[in-house]
């Protein structure tokens, strides 16, 4: 992990991550998504089914049968994600253990959305990522 993006603004929190992990597979890259809210986490996997009616993504839960086929692999459990080019976080927590855990991944992205809590959230994880010394790039997706 070189940098972390923040895609901040969102208006739909699941439905930007279904577009960005369209985004990144399309260019042949490995996801993995990590939320320890697990209601969030299934929503964001059950969207990804029915964004788009002609989009199919091959997903599956880390642990599964299915997980080495998979294109995303989505975990409540940041741990039991294996390395993979890009890791979508949702949650509004620093993951546990996350200089170890998110030095798999070559890139980091963190989602969130116009939610004055998950907005406030998301300038503490910033601040504890910029502590720590990480590059950090913000992008306001209300400016389209």
């Amino acid at each position: 992990m070189q940098q972390i993006d923040f895609h901040f603004n969102v208006a739909n929190r699941s439905l930007y991550a279904c577009r960005l992990l369209k985004k990144v597979t399309g260019m042949g890259l490995a996801c993995a998504v990590w939320s320890s809210n697990e209601g969030f986490l299934s929503r964001v996997y059950d969207d990804l089914w029915r964004f788009e009616d002609l989009t199919f993504i091959s997903h599956a839960w880390a642990g599964s049968q299915w997980e080495t086929d998979a294109a995303v692999v989505f975990s409540t459990d940041i741990s039991a994600l294996a390395a993979r080019s890009v890791i979508v976080l949702l949650d509004e927590c620093v993951p546990e253990n996350w200089q170890q855990e998110l030095q798999r991944f070559e890139r980091v992205i963190e989602i969130v959305s116009t939610n004055p809590s998950e907005l406030q959230n998301s300038r503490q994880r910033y601040r504890v990522y910029h502590a720590a010394g990480i590059a950090l790039k913000a992008y306001d997706r209300s400016k389209g």
